[in-house]
């Protein structure tokens, strides 16, 4: 299940701001917070006041900190890869190198005494290799992209897919950041563009950016800049519990087909659609309350989910008449009694397809959204939300 946190730079903010922010995030579902600490000036005493007064606020709402450093703030503050105590001492439960020492140092990091999580830069693969081939002990890594606050300069997402293959091939998770596009957040530094890893992302809504990530495969996902609007938070509760349904079993599910249908617990995609006119309930039943559609073996021509034509097959979905000669990308289509061993089975077009009248045209997947089904491949899940 997708992990959510938020960010928070204590040398901007009040104890109360925080303190605020943390029950708002806790009420919608987060748990984990993002921190930069070489951005913070000051004594090795001031800096550790200012981290360890975070955790404690960030502990008490049950929350797991992540404390993003580099090298030159281990100098900073006179710790050492043989020595973390002083991040311990702070509280912090996920130490973060954006800067690895690319040396043994990074595996006695890894591998500390202390017993603290650390993140590597996800941006640096070769890097994060070398660490593991040197004894880094993979269950302790998690893979932490980065943000960026200049726009123009994300990452995209065959970046990301790319990345998050190698991470889950290591049996790694991955971390990545979205934003708020609320007008005056801030991160560690003066600039105010939003803070996402993905430059799309950057001013999109925040719950599609959620599924934009859900479908790239990240596994933790951060608010970069602070603070999001509690309706942004909201929003991305709400996102979570579109992603999370569950599919009942059915009793005249055979051995075999079984095996394939999703069912319990599901983790999906969902794709918000406008409807056409005439959708007809049994229609609307199947777009929206059947939590089984999953892509099928081959998505050149169509998105095929499959399962609605067992649950469906005893009901009969007529014939509606449209007026489209052809049925276009992002067109979402439903199989009608015309062809009664598939009735059922719901499609979305990638290509231009003839309307021959054995599929009822149902809506288009919301043009902002489009880009998701570059996304979906054989064997995800996706739904329909409006």
């Amino acid at each position: 299940m997708l992990s959510l946190g938020v960010s928070l730079y204590p040398e901007q903010e009040t104890k109360q701001e925080i303190e605020e922010y943390l029950s708002l995030a806790k009420k919608y579902g987060f748990s984990k917070i993002f921190t930069s600490m070489f951005s913070v000036e000051g004594s090795v005493e001031e800096v550790l006041t200012y981290f360890k007064d975070l955790c404690d606020i960030a502990h008490r709402y049950d929350m797991e900190v992540y404390g993003d450093c580099n090298a030159r703030f281990f100098m900073q503050v006179g710790a050492s890869a043989d020595d973390l105590s002083f991040f311990k001492k702070m509280g912090l439960d996920v130490l973060r190198l954006d800067l690895m020492f690319n040396d043994e140092r990074d595996v006695k990091i890894v591998n500390n005494k202390e017993g603290l999580g650390v993140q590597l830069n996800a941006s640096l693969v070769d890097s994060v290799k070398k660490i593991i081939e040197l004894g880094g002990d993979k269950e302790r890594i998690i893979g932490s992209y980065n943000f960026y606050p200049l726009r123009n300069t994300g990452a995209d997402d065959e970046d990301i897919i790319a990345t998050n293959k190698f991470f889950k091939e290591e049996g790694m998770k991955t971390q990545i950041f979205i934003t708020s596009t609320r007008n005056g957040t801030h991160g560690p530094w003066p600039i105010s563009d939003g803070l996402p890893t993905i430059e799309k992302d950057r001013d999109l809504p925040i719950g599609l950016q959620v599924r934009h990530n859900l479908a790239l495969g990240s596994d933790e996902l951060i608010i970069g800049n602070a603070f999001a609007s509690e309706d942004e938070l909201k929003e991305v509760s709400d996102t979570m519990k579109q992603i999370y349904v569950y599919g009942e079993d059915r009793p005249f599910y055979f051995p075999g087909i079984r095996d394939q249908i999703p069912i319990g617990d599901i983790e999906r995609v969902p794709l918000r659609i406008k409807l056409a006119e005439g959708v007809s309930d049994i229609e609307k039943e199947l777009l929206f309350k059947f939590t089984k559609h999953n892509v099928s073996e081959y998505i050149h021509t169509i998105i095929r989910s499959r399962w609605g034509r067992f649950d469906f097959r005893p009901i009969p979905i007529e014939a509606r008449k449209c007026d489209k000669e052809y049925f276009e990308n992002g067109d979402v289509l439903i199989i009608n009694d015309k062809v009664g061993r598939y009735r059922g089975e719901v499609h979305i077009a990638r290509k231009k397809i003839r309307n021959d009248g054995t599929m009822n045209y149902a809506g288009r997947i919301r043009e902002e959204e489009m880009f998701l089904l570059d996304l979906l491949k054989y064997n995800m899940n996706f739904g329909f939300i409006e």
